[in-house]
């Protein structure tokens, strides 16, 4: 993939990312049992699993809800330079690699709950994607960096 044609794609994944971040922030703080009960009921649907967690203890509600906001920021800040934020993609991945791994972890060890393994499944996907678009951006510096040197710069050249 050109280096351009990969910028493109993962200027779009981040956005895309970035909004799907914010909306599930949003719904963690503002109606988190609504979440955990629609996923139990998609749960249910599915096989026989245990009912998520409540939501009685807030400071979790707030914790979760700060990780949406840093990852929708990690997202934006990413789309807007793709080779020059390129390593806060590892971020984003390891983020999702630790949720998705917790997520394992309650489930195998604690209890059969769908939110828990939907957790694992979704996070573990979104890693994918991260390194996903890390590799391809490595494509965007090389592509920057072998520009020919008579093309234009994205940074002006200081007066000499």
């Amino acid at each position: 993939m050109t280096g351009d044609r990969a910028e493109r794609v993962i200027v779009l994944t981040m956005r895309l990312l970035a909004v799907t971040f914010a909306v599930v922030g949003i719904l963690f703080i503002a109606v988190p049992d609504a979440v955990i009960g629609s996923i139990d009921a998609v749960g249910a649907w599915l096989g026989a699993f245990a009912a998520g967690p409540g939501t009685e203890q807030k400071l979790w509600l707030g914790l979760a809800f700060a990780y949406m906001v840093v990852i929708t920021g990690i997202a934006l800040v990413v789309q807007s330079d793709v080779a020059r934020f390129r390593p806060l993609l590892l971020v984003l991945a390891a983020g999702k690699a630790a949720s998705s791994l917790a997520g394992a972890a309650f489930f195998v060890f604690d209890q059969n709950v769908f939110i828990y393994l939907l957790n694992f499944v979704v996070d573990g996907s979104l890693v994918g994607i991260a390194l996903w678009c890390w590799a391809l951006a490595g494509h965007v510096g090389t592509a920057r960096a072998a520009a020919p040197a008579g093309a234009p710069s994205a940074a002006p050249t200081p007066p000499g």
